[in-house]
């Protein structure tokens, strides 16, 4: 998915594309880690995937997903409600 440098004029905008929890997954996984997991952990460490979008640090053996320390770790809110919350404030002057 090419949505890096993706320009709102309007929360409709945002909502068409970010249509559910997956496609915003998606996008940070794209954004963070250009596609490719790398572990929060060790770096250099292989990743193994797992299960419902998350991943595993080979060498130390801990899970993780994109959110993992960011400001979206350890909150329930759905990303789609963050991005949302995110453009509200940034694009106002």
């Amino acid at each position: 998915m090419a949505m890096s440098g993706l320009k709102f004029t309007s929360l409709f905008d945002l909502a068409r594309v970010f249509t559910d929890e997956q496609t915003c997954i998606d996008y940070l996984e794209e954004l963070i880690w250009n596609g490719i997991p790398v572990s929060p952990f060790d770096p250099t460490s292989k990743v193994y995937k797992c299960k419902k979008n998350k991943y595993r640090c080979k060498n130390t053996g801990l899970y993780f997903n994109v959110r993992t320390n960011t400001m979206f770790d350890s909150t329930k809110i759905q990303l789609q409600k963050w991005f949302m919350a995110i453009w509200i404030i940034t694009s106002h002057k």
